[in-house]
């Protein structure tokens, strides 16, 4: 799989392709940087948030 490629499917609860898609801030990677359609990249931006809010990955990881 290379950097920034989407499978077919995937949900809120792959955790390690949604990863791929964070920085170590906590930030979204743009679609501009990650070269995925606009689709995907709202598909994806929703399924961050619900994993966020469902704990299943954190809003950051760097914590000081």
């Amino acid at each position: 799989m290379n950097k920034y490629e989407l499978p077919e499917k995937f949900d809120y609860k792959d955790i390690n392709i949604l990863k791929q898609f964070i920085t170590e801030t906590g930030k979204i990677i743009p679609a501009r940087v990650t070269g995925i359609s606009a689709s995907n990249q709202r598909k994806l931006t929703r399924y961050i948030k619900v994993a966020r809010f469902l704990a299943l990955i954190p809003y950051t990881d760097m914590h000081k």
